[in-house]
């Protein structure tokens, strides 16, 4: 009689557990579709512990569905916690990788937000936000220095990538670290036309007619130094025709970046600009500047 007892109470508790997870489950998907995030999570939040507290699983939408309510919550770290939980018992939807990507770019994680959307992008070809993972993932090839993967991602965006500076500026970052010249200058171009004061575009123009002319006037005054002659004058005076107007083109791109934005690395430019034109007054003023 006592075992037939304690069956009968295992039985209700189990029957009212279950109750109370269906009960919790739809009152949370309620407020998920109502967007009323805070709600849903407090729901699920319920469920996951009472199931977690049993040394089991929830269900993997549960895990999904509360992570994704976590990240629009901007609660990071119970986001991360239960979106790599959905993936470790299974979901395999593309929304988990685009919300795992976000999760990981919000904490800083680089290596792990690239493979999250290597992912998608391999899985999930005709996802919905296909167009935003490549466009990110482009953008994350060039911060990690990853120009080659950036090289080949591109022919997947060229196209959507036409009117974006963003994609525009980080493929320049790519070919810049790349030398390819050619392809710099049409994506330099292409960006100013877009946007006049992008930064990126700026600087590749002030570095490239810097290096330009540095180098000429490096060179041609060295061999000058170590010869002499009226030949080799006329050799330097002749370099010097293109030195200076490179120099100015270069002083002019960044005085405008320095305009928009005083940093010490372009007011070393600058004063290494000056000291070449002996203007010893504005190279002291900027090298000042630069420290």
């Amino acid at each position: 009689m006592k075992i037939y007892n304690i069956i009968i109470v295992a039985i209700i508790a189990l029957l009212f557990t279950s109750c109370t997870v269906t009960k919790l489950t739809n009152e949370g998907q309620i407020a998920y579709e109502a967007e009323n995030y805070e709600a849903a999570l407090a729901s699920w939040d319920q469920i996951i512990e009472s199931v977690e507290s049993k040394g089991k699983k929830a269900k993997a939408p549960i895990y999904f569905k509360s992570g994704t309510s976590a990240l629009k919550l901007e609660q990071i770290d119970k986001a991360r916690k239960y979106l790599e939980s959905a993936k470790e018992v299974g979901y395999s939807l593309p929304e988990l990788y685009a919300s795992l990507a976000k999760v990981y770019k919000n904490i800083d994680n680089l290596s792990k937000e690239i493979t999250a959307l290597e992912i998608y992008r391999e899985k999930y070809p005709q996802g919905n936000e296909i167009n935003s993972i490549r466009a990110r993932l482009l953008e994350t090839y060039a911060e990690s220095e990853n120009w080659d993967l950036g090289i080949e991602l591109w022919p997947e965006i060229e196209e959507q990538a036409q009117s974006d500076v963003g994609m525009l500026a980080s493929y320049l970052i790519i070919n810049k670290n790349l030398n390819n010249t050619t392809t710099c200058d049409k994506l330099a171009q292409q960006i100013i036309k877009l946007e006049a004061n992008n930064i990126t575009a700026l600087e590749y123009y002030a570095e490239k007619y810097f290096w330009r002319a540095e180098n000429l006037y490096v060179t041609e005054m060295k061999a000058y130094k170590n010869k002499k002659t009226s030949s080799q004058y006329k050799k330097l005076l002749k370099a010097l025709d293109k030195v200076w107007p490179n120099f100015k083109k270069s002083r002019d791109y960044f005085l405008k970046l320095y305009k928009i934005d005083p940093m010490p690395e372009y007011a070393k430019y600058l004063g290494n600009i000056y000291t070449r034109y002996d203007d010893k007054k504005k190279a002291a003023y900027y090298y000042k500047k630069a420290k």
